[in-house]
């Protein structure tokens, strides 16, 4: 992997942190990711005109993507309903490269060397120890913040996949990630409308700063991540993004005011160890 891709990820991976953050601390978390969706369909709508449309062949990932991308949503929403940030995100991020990984090899035929086996591994089992921690002898975390957070794991797998080969035969990765960005940003409002109906518009007036902010960020961190994934091996790169869990750590710890334990600034160095690795 090039230093250059290798940079762009890991700005990607920061981002994405401070943007489930900022979904974590704000109010109706459903308004907030509907407003988010909203506005980053209306960010994506003139690069849709300005730039060439994707090709054909990738249009049934698009539409596939819009689907996966919704139920994302949904599940870290109920997520975060049910645990604290500093367990539900690497729980989530960290379910999430193993299964890219091991379909990427599946299904795409994508080869890894010793040195990123031993880099992803490391992180993998890095990300999911913040998951497991115990608190005072008790583990943190209930079973429907379990479940939600493995469901969010599998979603993140599947548009992953879907959106790393969508990308590849666009032809023009930047068009693919500007019709993605507006197709699922119509559905999921759609979705938070019939679960809020007459108090969609109303909550929405009181969050739309924070989901304009959500919206700004995790395009970007998104952007930079498919653009990676038509440059390089989807299996590296997913799991080179997921090291946000070590940026969501330290997050939960200055801002969230979570504590920062000896345990985590362990596990954040093993995750380091573990780019050094990939990107060797």
């Amino acid at each position: 992997m090039s230093p250059f891709i290798l940079t762009a990820v890991l700005l990607a991976a920061l981002l994405h942190a401070i943007w489930n953050a900022l979904i974590k601390v704000s109010g109706d978390r459903l308004v907030v990711m509907a407003v988010t969706a909203f506005s980053t369909s209306l960010l994506a709508l003139p690069f849709v005109f300005l730039l060439p449309a994707p090709e054909r062949a990738s249009w049934p990932f698009l539409f596939l993507s819009m689907c996966i991308h919704t139920t994302y949503m949904t599940m870290l929403v109920r997520a975060y309903g049910h645990g604290d940030f500093v367990q539900i995100y690497p729980l989530a991020r960290g379910s999430a490269p193993l299964l890219t990984a091991l379909l990427g090899f599946l299904l795409l035929q994508e080869s890894l060397s010793s040195n990123e086996m031993a880099g992803m591994a490391l992180i993998v089992a890095s990300i999911l120890g913040f998951a497991g921690e115990r608190i005072g002898g008790i583990r943190q975390l209930t079973g429907a913040a379990l479940g939600y957070s493995l469901l969010t794991g599998l979603c993140i797998t599947g548009y992953s996949l879907v959106d790393g080969q969508g990308a590849r035969l666009a032809a023009n990765s930047h068009s693919y990630t500007a019709w993605m960005f507006l197709l699922h940003g119509m559905l999921f409002p759609l979705v938070a409308w019939l679960r809020r109906r007459g108090q969609l518009f109303s909550s929405a007036r009181r969050v739309w700063k924070p989901g304009l902010a959500v919206a700004i960020i995790s395009a970007l961190a998104y952007w930079i991540v498919i653009w990676a994934f038509s440059q390089e091996r989807i299996a590296p790169v997913a799991v080179l993004r997921e090291t946000s869990v070590a940026f969501a750590a330290v997050i939960s710890a200055f801002i969230i005011k979570e504590k920062l334990t000896r345990m985590r600034v362990l596990l954040i160095l093993l995750i380091i160890a573990g780019i050094v690795l990939l990107a060797g």
